[in-house]
């Protein structure tokens, strides 16, 4: 056999006694075979699935990993509203409460008052003595007439506790020169003199021999000399009311 060399490819053409030439290329192995694996180009069906096995035991836990690094420091939240302070201002709430219900009081007694004041301005020919007024306008009638004009103005039927208040009486029954009866009976209890609250009295100024209760005299009387005598209650008088 004689070699050839091809000086385009740098391969060698070989000759031999029993073939044509052939060309073979640099570090190629002449009469070497090639292996070619080829798979089958037909496609086999999937086998059924399997059962699945049996459960097995779990195993041993394994030791606890290293501690791991700390992370960063969150935000800071927000600030929270102001707590309630419970119980600890009741003391307080209950003394606005007293205070409140004083002045309630207090405004219902100044109301009451400028009632009074009002129709007091309304009857003529009044004597103030201390805080209390004494006035009339002129009218008659009996113990129990009486009483109801002075409970209609805003009053009650004069009753003298005092010297003073009983002179204050005096000057209005001297000017009308009118006897004038009294908030002044004994009609629960004969002999007991009581106000129109109940009250026994403190006070007098009966004239000499009164009270006589001659035909049943339950009532007081004012003469112009200031002084009481008891008489009937069916008689009519001037009325004069306190304020």
């Amino acid at each position: 056999m004689d070699q050839t060399k091809n000086p385009n490819r740098g391969a060698s053409l070989q000759r031999t006694t029993s073939s044509a030439p052939r060309l073979f290329l640099p570090g190629w192995v002449p009469n070497a075979c090639t292996l070619v694996i080829c798979a089958s180009a037909e496609t086999r069906p999937k086998g059924e699935e399997g059962d699945q096995g049996l459960p097995r035991p779990q195993g041993l836990q394994g030791p606890a990993g290293p501690t791991g690094i700390p992370g960063s420091e969150g935000d800071k939240g927000s600030i929270g509203g102001k707590e309630s302070s419970g119980n600890s201002n009741l003391p307080e709430l209950e003394s606005l409460k007293t205070q409140i219900r004083g002045l309630e009081t207090e405004l219902e007694g100044l109301k009451s008052a400028i009632t009074k004041t009002q129709k007091v301005l309304l009857a003529p020919n009044g004597v103030m003595v201390g805080e209390k007024v004494f006035k009339t306008d002129g009218s008659r009638g009996d113990y129990h007439a009486a009483r109801e004009t002075c409970l209609r103005m805003g009053g009650a039927l004069a009753s003298p506790r005092n010297v003073a208040e009983n002179s204050a009486l005096q000057k209005i029954v001297t000017w009308y020169n009118k006897r004038a009866v009294l908030g002044i009976n004994d009609m629960a209890t004969e002999g007991r003199f009581e106000y129109l609250n109940g009250d026994v009295i403190g006070y007098s100024n009966w004239a000499p021999g009164e009270p006589n209760n001659l035909g049943n005299e339950d009532c007081v009387e004012m003469h112009q000399d200031g002084k009481w005598h008891d008489r009937g209650c069916i008689l009519e008088w001037l009325v004069i009311c306190e304020f």
